[in-house]
């Protein structure tokens, strides 16, 4: 009998042990907080910086989805114990999907606030990073009908471009894996606010933590590329001559073909050619399908389509050799020419300052071999 109690006696103990820790626990009710969706920083000076925060709106009944507040700190804790001042629930971080600076604290330095975000556990390394086109509480306090919840959108409108678009990745962990490498710089999403809506406009491209330019869409397309990533759609511009053969004549006779391709699949290859003096080639292969072309083109005949991928061939060499020259006019380096040299020279001691005045003076060789794989139908 004694030997059946003592197991008992056992389990009786661990359980009323379990209960005392529960209920030392401290509960969070949902109902009872304000989970910010996105934060906002805009610089107002050296010290000093508004923070905006999205919030799902607490509020039982509510006809607004979110609720915006905003304060001024000179940290990120500051700005969270700022505004949870202004609620009568309990601020909380959890949920952060999208982190915005606006345009002017991105030139000035964005890595501190990073840093501090990384610190506190309420954050996580796969949160967006994007750049604001003028105040981002503009941006994010802004009435818009279609979009009841203005984070929740950002994060899906970023999703999206980045799977299946022009956008490379920009979360908190991209960001730092760029930052603190010696030979590649981070590159983040622009945001625009439209009258009734957002829009991605481009690329902002960072010189260390500094925004020193800008890139577009079609730019966007072959960074991308150059990142070993997929990209889907682009427009490419073709002399109108070049194609002549296999073009309708009763068509313009002068002037440019407008060709619309989408990505299947590409292989990027970037090699060293030379440490001194320092030379580069970049290979891009992809294969694709023709979307568009906005002439009557003869593809009934062998040569056409050879012809025609040799041309668009042609003409992204051009624009990828032209975004690579503006990428060093800028001083910024988002492929990793840099990281292809540290990694191919033995000892080389590779340092971002370092690689700061080695990479303008670099020559880069570039080529894009392209192979269309269907034509659709074309009328």
């Amino acid at each position: 009998m004694r030997s059946l109690l003592k197991p008992m006696f056992r389990v009786v103990g661990v359980l009323s042990v379990l209960a005392l820790l529960v209920g030392c626990v401290q509960s969070s009710v949902l109902e009872k907080l304000g989970i910010s969706v996105a934060i906002g920083f805009d610089v107002l000076s050296e010290e000093k910086f508004n923070v905006t925060s999205v919030l799902t709106n607490p509020e039982p009944g509510a006809k607004k989805k979110t609720k915006i507040v905003s304060g001024i700190a000179i940290s990120t804790k500051g700005a969270r114990i700022n505004n949870n001042q202004q609620l009568a629930h309990t601020l909380v971080n959890g949920q952060v999907r999208v982190v915005v600076f606006d345009d002017k604290l991105a030139k000035q330095g964005i890595t501190y606030i990073v840093e501090n975000l990384t610190r506190d556990p309420f954050f996580g390394d796969m949160i967006f990073l994007a750049v604001s086109e003028g105040p981002s509480h503009e941006l994010l306090a802004g009435s818009y009908e279609q979009i009841p919840n203005i984070g929740t959108y950002l994060y899906e409108m970023l999703q999206q471009h980045i799977q299946d678009d022009w956008v490379p990745s920009c979360t908190v962990h991209d960001y730092r894996s760029a930052f603190y490498s010696a030979g590649q710089d981070p590159v983040l999403p622009m945001l625009r606010k439209l009258p009734n809506g957002v829009e991605v406009f481009g690329l902002a491209l960072l010189q260390n933590d500094r925004v020193v330019g800008t890139i577009g869409p079609g730019e966007g397309y072959l960074l991308k590329l150059l990142l070993g990533k997929l990209a889907t759609l682009k427009e490419v511009k073709i002399d109108r001559d070049e194609l002549r053969p296999y073009l309708h004549e009763h068509r313009k006779a002068d002037g440019h073909v407008r060709v619309v391709i989408s990505n299947l699949g590409s292989k990027k290859h970037i090699r060293l050619l030379s440490a001194s003096p320092l030379k580069f080639q970049a290979n891009l292969r992809i294969n694709v399908e023709l979307q568009e072309i906005t002439d009557e083109y003869d593809f009934s005949k062998p040569q056409a389509s050879k012809l025609l991928q040799q041309k668009i061939g042609e003409a992204l060499t051009k624009e990828t050799e032209a975004l690579i020259k503006k990428l060093q006019r800028l001083g910024s380096d988002p492929i990793g020419f840099g990281e292809v040299y540290r990694s191919s020279v033995r000892h080389s001691k590779l340092t971002a300052d370092k690689w700061k005045k080695m990479f303008p003076e670099a020559s880069i060789q570039s080529q894009v071999e392209v192979n269309i794989v269907r034509t659709g139908t074309i009328e």
